[in-house]
């Protein structure tokens, strides 16, 4: 009885510095050296979330930078019909893209955009639009892509 006690004692004491076999910091592997805030609206989160997995896998010299990035879409109406409907409309998403580095030293300020135009076939437009997504995620991906294309640059020319 008593070596049973002290096997389950010895297993007790013995675990309590077990670690998980894939222990990480969460917070690290979500967003690899760069931090990407929160970004305002529905599409502000598409947004980070397409940088957040951008992001995870690149190292940047074990350095920590802080990703700031306010969003703005703009749509523009064009080519209108003689009964006042627009046949074609632009929409435009606006990043203004800030990158700190761990001493909040602003290596990057610009503004990013994205763009892309819808054709419109009927009257009810703006049901056709909602249908095929008129904020969609292609050109949220797209502008993720411009983002982390100039971080790259910016941050090749730091280290």
């Amino acid at each position: 009885m008593r070596a049973r006690l002290a096997i389950v004692l010895i297993l007790f004491v013995g675990g309590c510095s077990v670690s998980p076999l894939y222990n990480c910091d969460t917070t690290r592997s979500k967003t690899g050296d760069i931090y990407v805030d929160v970004i305002a609206e529905r599409e502000g989160q598409k947004l980070r979330s397409h940088l957040v997995d951008a992001f995870r896998d690149i190292k940047f010299a074990k350095k920590k930078y802080r990703l700031i990035v306010k969003l703005s879409g703009i749509e523009r109406q064009f080519a209108i019909s003689s009964d006042g409907n627009a046949k074609r409309v632009l929409f435009v998403y606006n990043a203004n893209v800030m990158l700190q580095n761990s001493d909040r030293t602003i290596l990057m300020n610009r503004n990013i955009s994205a763009s892309t135009v819808y054709n419109i076939s009927h009257a009810h437009g703006e049901v056709t639009l909602s249908l095929y997504g008129r904020h969609n995620d292609a050109l949220l991906k797209e502008l993720t892509i411009r983002i982390v294309e100039n971080i790259k640059m910016v941050l090749s020319n730091e280290n």
